[in-house]
């Protein structure tokens, strides 16, 4: 079961639509990406911050039930979709622009990536914000702090598993019932799994958020 989120999902709201936030991180897009998936939408904050244009299809996924539902209550203009990024529930070239905001960090990267390619049309681009390294630490110690033992085990493994992805290229999965597969990132690593996948022209900014762009060969 999914805890209230509710106020953070608000509050992500209001950020999305406030072009003065720091905070704000949004996809650019443009007259050409007429059918648009977020892949871990939460209530679709992104998306409602895009004001994207009439005719455009939006589509968020989410396996936060919870999320979705709030969505549904944010606007009518998205059509939310309860799934995971791994197994995408759409055909293959479905969408022009698939973004995924701070949600591919729990997914297992080179899966995630291989349904996002599939389900992206020739010529169509990918937009993606990712967790740094030092967000990692700073959670750690956070976690330590606090004294919040249980939780900076966890955060203790996500650092050890982020290092994995890096070198490796490969991700464990939290042993616990539920358990993500939640990383840190560096531009090597999200660099080659994007080339795996099969997306060049790869542009990474390293500013206030860690935001990677692709395009999937025509």
């Amino acid at each position: 079961m999914h805890r209230d989120t509710s106020e953070y999902h608000q509050l992500e709201l209001s950020i999305a639509g406030d072009p003065q936030d720091a905070r704000r991180v949004m996809p650019e897009v443009e007259s050409r990406h007429r059918r648009v998936l977020d892949v871990g939408c939460g209530a679709g904050q992104t998306l409602i911050g895009c004001r994207l244009g009439e005719g455009v299809l939006a589509v968020g996924i989410d396996t936060d039930v919870t999320a979705l539902s709030l969505g549904k209550q944010f606007t009518t203009a998205i059509q939310f979709v309860f799934g995971e990024g791994e197994a995408l529930p759409f055909a293959d070239s479905s969408f022009d622009l698939v973004i995924c905001r701070v949600a591919l960090p729990y997914m297992n990267v080179a899966r995630a990536l291989a349904e996002m390619y599939r389900v992206t049309a020739a010529g169509g681009d990918l937009w993606l914000v990712l967790h740094p390294f030092g967000m990692a630490v700073r959670e750690l110690g956070g976690n330590i702090a606090r004294l919040q033992v249980k939780a900076g085990l966890y955060r203790s493994w996500v650092l050890v598993n982020g290092l994995v992805l890096h070198v490796l290229g490969k991700q464990w999965r939290w042993p616990l019932p539920s358990g993500s597969y939640e990383t840190w990132q560096t531009q090597g690593a999200i660099t080659r799994a994007l080339r795996t996948a099969g997306f060049h022209q790869i542009r990474i900014t390293r500013d206030s958020h860690f935001v990677v762009t692709a395009r999937k060969p025509q």
